[in-house]
Protein backbone atom coordinates (compact mmCIF):
# COMPACT_ATOMS: atom_id res chain seq x y z
CA UNK A 1 0.00 0.00 0.00
CA UNK A 2 1.28 3.56 -0.96
CA UNK A 3 2.21 6.07 1.80
CA UNK A 4 -0.70 7.98 3.06
CA UNK A 5 -1.21 11.74 1.72
CA UNK A 6 -4.32 12.68 3.55
CA UNK A 7 -6.03 11.26 6.65
CA UNK A 8 -9.24 12.99 8.09
CA UNK A 9 -10.23 11.92 11.75
CA UNK A 10 -13.06 12.11 13.61
CA UNK A 11 -14.36 15.14 11.35
CA UNK A 12 -17.95 16.66 12.39
CA UNK A 13 -19.63 19.62 11.26
CA UNK A 14 -23.22 21.37 11.99
CA UNK A 15 -24.85 24.07 10.37
CA UNK A 16 -27.52 25.81 12.64
CA UNK A 17 -28.02 22.94 14.75
CA UNK A 18 -27.80 20.49 11.76
CA UNK A 19 -25.28 17.76 11.93
CA UNK A 20 -23.86 17.71 8.26
CA UNK A 21 -20.74 15.42 9.09
CA UNK A 22 -20.28 12.86 12.13
CA UNK A 23 -17.31 11.57 13.32
CA UNK A 24 -15.92 11.10 9.60
CA UNK A 25 -12.98 9.20 9.46
CA UNK A 26 -11.18 9.11 5.91
CA UNK A 27 -7.43 8.47 4.31
CA UNK A 28 -6.35 9.49 0.72
CA UNK A 29 -3.38 7.18 -0.31
CA UNK A 30 -0.52 8.93 -2.97
CA UNK A 31 -0.99 7.80 -6.09
CA UNK A 32 -5.17 6.25 -5.26
CA UNK A 33 -8.56 7.00 -7.09
CA UNK A 34 -10.98 7.35 -4.13
CA UNK A 35 -14.10 7.74 -4.95
CA UNK A 36 -16.98 9.34 -2.57
CA UNK A 37 -20.48 8.84 -3.00
CA UNK A 38 -23.79 9.22 -1.11
CA UNK A 39 -27.44 10.39 -2.08
CA UNK A 40 -28.29 14.89 -1.93
CA UNK A 41 -27.68 15.95 1.45
CA UNK A 42 -25.17 13.25 2.86
CA UNK A 43 -22.68 15.56 3.56
CA UNK A 44 -20.44 14.90 0.27
CA UNK A 45 -20.31 18.60 -0.41
CA UNK A 46 -19.56 20.06 3.38
CA UNK A 47 -16.65 17.02 3.51
CA UNK A 48 -14.58 18.45 -0.16
CA UNK A 49 -14.92 21.70 1.83
CA UNK A 50 -12.99 20.97 4.69
CA UNK A 51 -10.66 19.39 2.87
CA UNK A 52 -10.34 22.22 0.80
CA UNK A 53 -10.13 24.76 4.08
CA UNK A 54 -13.64 26.23 2.44
CA UNK A 55 -15.47 24.55 5.67
CA UNK A 56 -13.98 24.39 9.32
CA UNK A 57 -14.66 21.09 11.11
CA UNK A 58 -16.65 21.47 14.61
CA UNK A 59 -14.46 18.42 16.03
CA UNK A 60 -11.62 16.40 14.57
CA UNK A 61 -8.26 16.73 12.48
CA UNK A 62 -6.98 16.81 9.70
CA UNK A 63 -3.23 15.21 8.92
CA UNK A 64 -1.50 15.68 5.27
CA UNK A 65 1.61 13.74 5.65
CA UNK A 66 2.45 13.85 9.61
CA UNK A 67 1.36 17.70 9.34
CA UNK A 68 -1.72 18.19 12.04
CA UNK A 69 -4.35 20.50 11.11
CA UNK A 70 -7.10 21.38 13.50
CA UNK A 71 -8.88 23.17 10.79
CA UNK A 72 -7.40 24.39 7.18
CA UNK A 73 -7.34 27.74 5.17
CA UNK A 74 -7.53 27.85 1.34
CA UNK A 75 -4.47 29.23 1.09
CA UNK A 76 -3.23 26.41 3.81
CA UNK A 77 -4.92 23.50 1.18
CA UNK A 78 -3.09 24.89 -1.92
CA UNK A 79 0.27 24.89 -0.31
CA UNK A 80 -0.33 21.24 0.95
CA UNK A 81 -1.21 20.48 -2.75
CA UNK A 82 -4.46 19.91 -2.15
CA UNK A 83 -6.99 21.19 -5.34
CA UNK A 84 -10.72 21.09 -5.57
CA UNK A 85 -12.36 21.40 -9.00
CA UNK A 86 -15.93 22.25 -8.42
CA UNK A 87 -18.71 21.91 -11.33
CA UNK A 88 -18.49 25.79 -12.61
CA UNK A 89 -14.47 25.14 -12.47
CA UNK A 90 -13.94 28.41 -11.47
CA UNK A 91 -12.73 29.83 -14.96
CA UNK A 92 -12.94 33.13 -16.86
CA UNK A 93 -14.60 32.99 -19.91
CA UNK A 94 -13.40 35.97 -21.93
CA UNK A 95 -10.21 34.91 -21.14
CA UNK A 96 -8.14 32.53 -23.39
CA UNK A 97 -6.94 28.82 -22.38
CA UNK A 98 -3.46 30.06 -21.77
CA UNK A 99 -4.23 33.16 -19.29
CA UNK A 100 -6.69 30.79 -17.64
CA UNK A 101 -4.18 27.76 -17.01
CA UNK A 102 -1.10 30.43 -16.56
CA UNK A 103 -2.11 33.79 -15.35
CA UNK A 104 -1.93 32.26 -11.47
CA UNK A 105 1.06 30.84 -11.67
CA UNK A 106 2.31 34.03 -13.36
CA UNK A 107 0.88 36.02 -10.03
CA UNK A 108 2.38 33.61 -7.65
CA UNK A 109 6.13 34.81 -8.62
CA UNK A 110 4.86 38.48 -7.66
CA UNK A 111 5.71 39.84 -11.31
CA UNK A 112 4.52 43.14 -12.01
CA UNK A 113 4.77 42.32 -15.64
CA UNK A 114 3.52 39.73 -17.41
CA UNK A 115 5.41 37.65 -19.45
CA UNK A 116 2.87 36.73 -22.47
CA UNK A 117 5.48 34.50 -24.38
CA UNK A 118 6.21 32.88 -20.57
CA UNK A 119 2.11 32.37 -19.69
CA UNK A 120 2.34 30.71 -23.17
CA UNK A 121 4.86 28.30 -22.53
CA UNK A 122 3.96 27.53 -18.93
CA UNK A 123 0.14 26.68 -20.39
CA UNK A 124 1.76 24.63 -23.39
CA UNK A 125 3.68 22.42 -20.72
CA UNK A 126 0.68 22.13 -18.11
CA UNK A 127 -1.99 20.89 -21.34
CA UNK A 128 0.57 18.90 -22.57
CA UNK A 129 0.90 16.76 -19.13
CA UNK A 130 -2.66 15.34 -19.22
CA UNK A 131 -1.48 14.26 -22.84
CA UNK A 132 -4.31 16.49 -24.30
CA UNK A 133 -4.47 19.11 -27.19
CA UNK A 134 -6.70 22.71 -26.59
CA UNK A 135 -5.88 25.38 -28.50
CA UNK A 136 -4.20 27.66 -25.88
CA UNK A 137 -5.46 31.04 -28.09
CA UNK A 138 -9.12 29.76 -28.07
CA UNK A 139 -11.42 32.33 -25.57
CA UNK A 140 -12.54 29.32 -22.89
CA UNK A 141 -16.43 30.73 -23.10
CA UNK A 142 -16.24 29.14 -26.65
CA UNK A 143 -15.26 25.58 -25.60
CA UNK A 144 -17.33 22.60 -24.52
CA UNK A 145 -17.59 21.57 -20.70
CA UNK A 146 -14.70 18.60 -21.32
CA UNK A 147 -12.09 21.16 -22.49
CA UNK A 148 -13.03 23.47 -19.67
CA UNK A 149 -12.40 20.61 -17.24
CA UNK A 150 -8.93 19.64 -18.96
CA UNK A 151 -7.69 23.00 -18.46
CA UNK A 152 -9.14 23.35 -14.91
CA UNK A 153 -7.00 20.25 -14.33
CA UNK A 154 -3.92 21.67 -16.06
CA UNK A 155 -4.36 24.89 -13.80
CA UNK A 156 -4.64 22.27 -10.56
CA UNK A 157 -1.04 21.05 -11.74
CA UNK A 158 0.84 24.26 -11.98
CA UNK A 159 -0.16 24.26 -8.49
CA UNK A 160 1.55 21.82 -7.56
CA UNK A 161 -1.20 19.33 -6.97
CA UNK A 162 -1.00 16.03 -4.90
CA UNK A 163 -4.62 15.56 -4.63
CA UNK A 164 -7.39 16.60 -6.93
CA UNK A 165 -11.20 16.50 -5.87
CA UNK A 166 -13.40 16.46 -8.75
CA UNK A 167 -16.90 17.67 -7.53
CA UNK A 168 -19.20 15.77 -10.03
CA UNK A 169 -16.75 15.72 -12.90
CA UNK A 170 -19.09 13.87 -15.53
CA UNK A 171 -22.37 15.24 -14.96
CA UNK A 172 -22.32 17.33 -18.39
CA UNK A 173 -20.29 14.75 -20.41
CA UNK A 174 -20.97 12.43 -23.18
CA UNK A 175 -20.07 8.95 -22.97
CA UNK A 176 -16.85 9.65 -25.33
CA UNK A 177 -15.53 12.25 -22.89
CA UNK A 178 -16.23 10.60 -19.79
CA UNK A 179 -14.00 7.62 -21.61
CA UNK A 180 -11.13 10.71 -22.04
CA UNK A 181 -11.46 12.52 -19.08
CA UNK A 182 -10.60 8.56 -17.01
CA UNK A 183 -7.58 8.21 -19.41
CA UNK A 184 -6.80 11.77 -17.77
CA UNK A 185 -7.75 10.53 -14.72
CA UNK A 186 -5.34 7.53 -14.81
CA UNK A 187 -2.53 9.17 -16.20
CA UNK A 188 -2.48 11.43 -13.58
CA UNK A 189 -2.78 8.34 -10.79
CA UNK A 190 0.69 6.76 -12.67
CA UNK A 191 2.79 9.97 -11.52
CA UNK A 192 1.70 9.86 -8.22
CA UNK A 193 -0.87 12.20 -7.94
CA UNK A 194 -4.26 11.32 -5.68
CA UNK A 195 -7.61 11.77 -7.03
CA UNK A 196 -11.11 12.18 -5.04
CA UNK A 197 -13.56 11.44 -7.46
CA UNK A 198 -16.82 12.79 -6.57
CA UNK A 199 -19.70 11.06 -8.08
CA UNK A 200 -23.39 9.14 -7.64
CA UNK A 201 -23.23 7.20 -11.00
CA UNK A 202 -21.86 3.64 -9.68
CA UNK A 203 -21.18 2.36 -12.99
CA UNK A 204 -18.24 4.75 -13.69
CA UNK A 205 -17.42 4.74 -9.94
CA UNK A 206 -16.80 0.77 -10.30
CA UNK A 207 -14.78 1.69 -13.84
CA UNK A 208 -12.46 4.02 -12.41
CA UNK A 209 -12.30 3.53 -8.09
CA UNK A 210 -9.48 1.99 -6.46
CA UNK A 211 -12.04 2.42 -3.30
CA UNK A 212 -14.77 3.81 -2.51
CA UNK A 213 -16.39 5.76 0.57
CA UNK A 214 -20.13 5.96 0.97
CA UNK A 215 -21.17 8.70 3.28
CA UNK A 216 -24.68 8.62 4.49
CA UNK A 217 -26.71 11.16 7.26
CA UNK A 218 -23.29 12.52 7.43
CA UNK A 219 -21.15 9.35 8.69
Amino acid sequence: MAEEFLTLENISKSFSGVRALRNVDLTIHRGEIRCLVGENGSGKSTLIKVMSGVVNPDEGRIVIEGRHYRSLQPINAIREGIQTIYQDFSLFPNLTVAENVALNYQLSRKRRLLDWKEVHSVAEEAIGRIGVEIDLNAYVGDLSVADKQLIAISRALLQNAELIIMDEPTSALTGREIDSLFRVVRNLQETGISILFVSHKLNEVLEIADSVTVLRNGM
